[in-house]
């Protein structure tokens, strides 16, 4: 079959499509003939290897679309032939953590993508448990534009603890994530300062529910204390890491909180001691989502709530392309490859 896989680290160009063997389920597997995956700014960490580092080589691909078409032997034949999209998280199913919806926390936990090959490819194999069945309205395309984004910026904004009628600063808000949490967090009647890379995308960010739109940069925090008029804001949602965390922190209201979820600029950030006990700043982490964060994103997406905003379809076979413009942060909202 016709795969795209990270077989070295590198840029954009050191993708390479390739044919491999058919995957194979084993018992409590099944296989997907994939329609449709989203490109992600982890697949981009994933490739460049400084923040992540997997088995190579590996097909990225964490959300994905398609239908089942092979099943192993523990899996339920009429499963055959469903329209599915897949859980981005890989748990065990069956610890509290689990049970409870928190997948992420499992001992087990892992991604589709990373851990195992995912989407960029025309077949690929999940555990049953993580093929999902699409809503009849759904088509692949939307199927894939949301599990991993949407699921994750619900799990952080839970994680935050906000609340309505507070203030939230959104970070990375013209990428797929942060434009998720504009979305979910307005939905859930924030206020929310949603920080872009270029003046372009205003209009699009206040459309998804912002209340006011700030560029990133060395002022973002004068800016933002200015906005909430001289306060700050509550919670800080944070995904774009060593770049901005300064930045962040500085945006803070007195008892502030700052959800941090990935580290796609780096790992390492200066962190002002003093500020975090003399406002009692609270710094939560955030791994990934739990099934019970996707189950209610798949309700919002499935009724119209939230809508996730698709930038660009292409081949994969342009899955270079979408990686640089991926990178290029000017565009607003998902890019989604066909297969």
């Amino acid at each position: 079959m016709k795969a795209v896989q990270i077989q070295k680290y590198g840029p954009a160009e050191s993708l390479a499509i390739t044919d491999v063997d058919m995957p194979v389920p084993g018992p409590d597997d099944v296989v997907i003939r994939v329609h449709a995956v989203g490109v992600n700014r982890l697949d981009l960490l994933l490739r460049e290897g400084s923040v992540f580092q997997v088995p190579l080589p590996r097909i990225p691909g964490t959300d994905f679309a398609g239908e089942i078409v092979e099943v192993g032997t523990n899996v339920n034949s009429s499963r055959v032939g469903q329209r599915v999209f897949a859980a981005p998280i890989l748990s065990c199913g069956q610890c509290e953590h689990c049970l409870r919806g928190d997948d992420n926390l499992c001992s087990k936990f892992g991604t589709v993508g990373s851990t195992i090959d995912g989407g960029y490819a025309q077949f690929a194999r999940v555990p049953a448990r993580n093929a999902i069945e699409l809503p009849a309205q759904m088509d692949y395309i939307r199927g894939a534009s949301f599990a991993l984004t949407y699921a994750t910026a619900a799990a952080m904004l839970r994680r935050g603890r906000l609340a309505e009628g507070e203030w939230v600063m959104i970070l990375g808000a013209n990428g797929g994530l942060g434009y998720a949490a504009v979305e979910l967090a307005s939905a859930m009647g924030a206020d929310v300062i949603a920080i872009g890379r270029t003046a372009d995308t205003d209009e699009a960010l206040r459309g998804a529910g912002a209340a006011s739109v700030v560029l990133a940069g060395p002022r973002m925090a004068d800016q933002v204390i200015e906005l909430t008029g001289g306060r700050g804001v509550d919670l800080v949602f944070e995904h774009v890491g060593a770049a901005t965390f300064e930045q962040s922190v500085a945006s803070l209201a007195m008892d502030g909180r700052l959800v941090l979820g990935g580290v796609t600029t780096g790992t390492e950030a200066p962190m002002d001691l003093k500020a975090l006990f003399a406002r009692r700043l609270e710094v939560l982490g955030c791994r990934g989502s739990g099934r019970r964060d996707l189950e209610q994103v798949l309700d919002l997406v499935a009724r119209d709530k939230v809508k996730p905003h698709i930038q660009q379809v292409m081949p994969l076979e342009q899955a270079a392309q979408a990686h640089r413009d991926l990178e290029s942060g000017v565009r607003l909202g998902k890019i989604i490859l066909t297969v």
